[in-house]
């Protein structure tokens, strides 16, 4: 039953070297194993098998990821912009037939021309007004 404790602190990487080793042995006499322990003799061979052949693992490229840093940065620049020019972009005064009129002097135009065409508009119904009841 102590081998099963060991294999179990084995799956998760808690065993001293030694105790790999007395496991190993242990798995290796043993006929009947479950499943679990096949699976574990099984990787252990294959660990024996691959010696100390060792794999160069690169979990970091500093080139990389300044490089991801950079456009990232310019992305983020890029972004700030364009939404700081939507926001900044001019408001128009008014509309003319659908056109933005965007200057305040050509709006100020386009309402004293409104105002005057419609005073001319109404200038005549009243002056008929006018004559309709006057009192001579």
């Amino acid at each position: 039953m102590e081998h099963k404790d060991i294999l179990q602190r084995y799956f998760e990487a808690q065993t001293t070297p030694s105790e790999e080793q007395s496991l190993r042995a242990t798995l290796a006499e043993e006929k009947r194993l479950s499943a679990e322990e096949r699976a574990a003799r099984a990787m252990m061979a294959y660990a024996a098998d691959r010696g100390e052949q060792r794999v160069a693992v690169r979990l970091h490229h500093p080139a990389r990821s300044t490089q991801r840093w950079w456009v990232a940065t310019a992305m983020a620049c890029m972004l700030a912009i364009a939404v700081g020019a939507w926001f900044m972009r001019p408001k128009p005064y008014c509309y003319v037939n659908g056109r933005p009129i965007y200057s305040l002097p050509e709006a100020q135009r386009y309402a004293q021309a409104m105002f005057d065409d419609l005073a001319m508009a109404e200038l005549p119904q009243i002056n008929s007004l006018e004559g309709l009841f006057s009192l001579e």
